[in-house]
């Protein structure tokens, strides 16, 4: 065979290859054009639970109010909101002046007192002293046969009225001192009630008063968070106050700390709905050590009808037909049919539905492009991003 025919027949031998190709090229096309672009997930188990989102307040687990228990002006102010406190620190003091305006009176009766009453029983000594030598000189005039027995009686009445007075002297100062005293004493301690110290340790969460303002009973002058610790104080709905319990987790996100979310626990429940609101004032304990400031918000999620084991599948893969039939669509092994699948379903978490019966775990279900389609119809899967581009 001579040249020219050599390379005319390698020519048309690359021309039927070319073809060829082409024509299983635009097959493919073809096949792509007339199926629909799924996007598909497993029917996963597992566990599920209802998911119940509020907003709720970081507030104090136990809050003391601190009232003065003597009102006047506001003399000195030591702490301010926020502040850590311990129990006996002073807080605020109160002028005192009215109450302490007597003192210096007392004092100087009290002295007054003292003396003249001193006076008084220095005298009656003295006089316990001329009775004892009068019953002594007695004694010796008796003995001598100089005096009658008759005088040494009347000798010693005398220094038994004189020690009676001495007695009576002293009985009396005791008294009009102790009154005085008792006097002096109640101002003192009201005068202590002028200094307010904190009743335990904590956290100030509010200061009511002002320097050179003015303290009374009628408003706690400072409050504390004892101990410093808060928990999120949130109100539910009957519907979620009979799905949880003490002890329960629930998810809490204090925005004002961190966006993650953290492990709460449900601490108390009231006994009966707040009157006013008609809903249930939960409280949920935080991990130890969080301590998100007193009033900020915090988001709480409860999960109620909790089941161990269910399957599920994406919410948005669910459909509804007439007489609200629900029904996903299934895909073949080899990913190229899909088949109309009718649903019960149960429990509905904020992205996911739970499958009662029509499905069972490993199913693959069309999450996007399943509003195009109808029983047996034929799909290709394709990623999410394909999906959507073909979709568009």
């Amino acid at each position: 065979m001579s040249n020219s025919k050599r390379i005319l027949a390698a020519l048309l031998a690359g021309a039927m290859v070319l073809c060829a190709g082409c024509g299983k090229e635009e097959e493919t096309e073809e096949e792509s054009s007339n199926s629909t672009a799924v996007e598909v997930t497993d029917v996963t188990s597992g566990a599920m639970s209802s998911e119940y989102t509020l907003n709720g307040k970081i507030a104090a687990v136990n809050e003391v109010q601190v009232f003065p228990l003597l009102a006047g002006q506001v003399q000195t102010l030591n702490v301010s909101e926020g502040d850590t406190v311990s129990k006996g620190q002073t807080l605020f003091t109160v002028d005192t002046s009215t109450v302490t305006s007597t003192m210096s009176s007392l004092q100087q009766s009290y002295s007054a007192t003292k003396t003249a009453t001193d006076r008084a029983i220095e005298s009656a000594k003295v006089g316990v002293e001329q009775a004892e030598l009068a019953v002594s000189n007695t004694e010796a005039l008796l003995e001598a046969g100089a005096a009658a027995e008759q005088d040494l009686t009347k000798a010693k009445q005398a220094l038994t009225q004189a020690q009676a007075g001495v007695a009576q002297a002293e009985a009396q100062q005791s008294a009009s001192l102790a009154q005085i005293q008792a006097s002096m004493d109640q101002i003192n301690k009201q005068a202590s009630l002028g200094t307010v110290t904190a009743p335990c340790s904590g956290t100030v969460t509010a200061v009511n008063v002002d320097r050179g303002g003015m303290a009374s009973s009628a408003q706690p002058s400072v409050v504390i968070a004892e101990n410093g610790a808060v928990e999120v104080q949130v109100s539910v709905a009957e519907d979620v106050f009979t799905g949880i319990k003490v002890g329960d987790t629930a998810s809490v996100t204090v925005s004002a700390v961190s966006k993650e979310s953290m492990n709460g626990t449900v601490s108390t429940l009231p006994a009966a709905a707040n009157a006013q609101t008609n809903l249930y004032d939960v409280s949920v304990s935080l991990p130890s050590g969080t301590k998100p400031p007193i009033g900020a918000f915090a988001t709480v999620t409860f999960y109620t009808d909790r089941r161990a084991s269910t399957i599920s599948v994406p919410t948005e893969s669910i459909l509804t037909g007439n007489n609200n039939e629900q029904y996903v669509f299934t895909v073949n092994a080899d990913g190229t049919a899909a088949t109309r699948v009718t649903v019960t379903t149960g429990l509905v978490t904020k992205d996911s539905t739970e499958i009662v019966s029509g499905l069972k775990a490993g199913d693959r279900v069309v999450t996007k492009g399943q509003s195009y389609l109808s029983d047996g119809a034929a799909v290709h899967v394709v990623t999410s991003d394909a999906a959507n581009g073909g979709e568009g």
